[in-house]
């Protein structure tokens, strides 16, 4: 479909409908979670284990076919989230020691966070092996289908490029890209815009949102949305 042809008003009823399934099946399973936590596709976030906390407006963005799965091993590690995250179709955190993400972090589609090797070299059949925290920093983010392995460290507003292997820290400030990950570029902060600015500005985020959806959508009208349900057209 190339446009939304929802009324507004059945925006409002999915979203009523899509926090209570958030309340009902999210939630539960978190050891703590914040104001606003956001689940596209609620059956889809997968969570294991205990340990594991999201903060205030975190948003998570999965879909059917691309799961996204934070698991704690046997109750050994823990995995925290910060305020203003966004963690996307596909991410997997897996934790046996700790991983911890600052505030305002980005987590690209298929990204995966493991502070384990999960075997040992020579003892193979023993699980976690070889255990060490990550630790991402303020507005971190990981690009698409980025491998961050056990002990690193990213520090703010670094970027790690797609398909990136990160195995050593990685300095504030910082562009890092290739198998294994190095520095290609330095940030500027100057021009830097965190992400928190969309909830701390003088229009709160929810306030925003709202107005942005009621004009978009201000024009549909019910059976016009039911017909490019069933009978859509080329410019739909």
């Amino acid at each position: 479909m190339r446009n939304d042809h929802r009324p507004y008003w059945v925006k409002v009823a999915a979203d009523r409908v899509n926090r209570w399934q958030v309340d009902r099946l999210c939630r539960p399973h978190f050891d703590r979670s914040g104001n606003d936590l956001r689940v596209m596709y609620p059956r889809h976030l997968e969570i294991s284990g205990p340990h594991i906390c999201v903060g205030d407006h975190v948003h998570f963005m999965a879909l059917p076919d691309k799961p996204i799965r934070l698991a704690v091993f046997e109750g050994l590690g823990a995995i925290d989230i910060g305020d203003y995250c966004i963690v996307n179709p596909g991410v997997r955190i897996t934790s046996a020691s700790a991983v911890r993400l600052g505030h305002s972090c980005m987590l690209a589609m298929n990204c995966y966070l493991s502070d384990a090797n999960w075997h040992d070299i020579h003892h193979r059949i023993f699980a976690p092996g070889d255990t060490a925290p990550i630790v991402l920093g303020d507005n971190v983010w990981i690009g698409d289908s980025a491998l961050v392995t056990k002990g690193v460290t990213i520090g703010e507003n670094s970027i790690v490029g797609a398909w990136s292997v990160v195995t050593h820290d990685v300095p504030p400030n910082a562009i890092v890209a290739g198998n294994p990950a190095r520095i290609v570029k330095q940030i500027d902060t100057s021009h830097l815009t965190m992400r928190r600015d969309l909830f701390e500005s003088a229009t709160p985020y929810d306030v925003f949102e709202k107005q942005y959806f009621a004009g978009q959508l201000s024009g549909n009208g019910f059976w016009h949305w039911v017909r490019t349900l069933v009978w859509p057209r080329g410019n739909d």
